[in-house]
């Protein structure tokens, strides 16, 4: 089977689930995703394998399939995670940053203001994606971007599922971007470092209104 059958399986499932196109505790069936996204079995199988061991499915045996709820214990872990590591991964990003990487980076924030004017939540966090992304390609490190993506889903369903609350501030989100893209411009190195942290703690500050407003869609690892 072609390998970019297997991936192009596994890309599509995994962007319907962080994106909520398929829901927390939905049943799920291999035979409805091969029709639905008009791929055959056999890879739409091996996809579903590789994101059961990400924690994205559950197998229930006599059940079925279904898409498993947000572990909030991984994703607070994810956001310990990325705030132990990005500091380091601007730092880099600001001594190794070429001229094609800061035009990406304006490029993005034009596109991120007029998804956040249209409300475009889906576009937005792919946008909000891709411009952490460019720091870690300028700082040299995009397998560990790679690394993190692969095991931070449960933080990246959160992040997206924040975009969806009725009460989200767009413009704290675009501000910050903003400026961390000024302070590595200016490389502000301090300044950079307390961005970083204010911009990764939002998580904490949303939390609660998130959570409120799904709560059918959280493991909150408590009884």
């Amino acid at each position: 089977m072609d390998t970019n059958i297997r991936q192009d399986a596994y890309d599509q499932i995994k962007y319907k689930i962080i994106h909520f196109h398929y829901l927390p505790g939905q049943k799920i069936s291999e035979k409805k995703i091969s029709s639905l996204l008009n791929l055959g079995r056999t890879p739409v199988r091996e996809a579903l394998i590789r994101i059961e061991r990400e924690g994205l499915i559950e197998v229930i045996p006599q059940s079925g399939t279904y898409i498993s709820i947000i572990d909030m214990q991984h994703a607070s872990d994810g956001r310990f995670v990325r705030e132990c590591v990005e500091p380091s991964i601007m730092l880099e990003a600001v001594v190794n940053m070429s001229q094609d990487n800061f035009h990406r980076l304006i490029d993005n924030m034009q596109e991120q203001e007029i998804a956040a004017e249209n409300e475009d939540s889906d576009l937005f966090f792919d946008l909000d994606q891709a411009f952490h992304q460019e720091f870690y390609k300028a700082a040299k490190k995009e397998s560990v971007w790679d690394w993190l993506q692969l095991n931070n889903v449960q933080l990246n369903r959160f992040r997206r599922l924040r975009l969806k609350a009725s009460d989200l501030d767009w413009q704290t989100l675009l501000r910050q971007h903003h400026e961390i893209l000024q302070a590595v411009q200016k490389s502000d190195i301090d300044n950079l470092n307390y961005m970083i942290h204010s911009h990764l703690h939002l998580m904490l500050d949303e939390k609660e209104t998130v959570m409120r407003q799904f709560k059918d869609y959280f493991d909150t690892g408590e009884d």
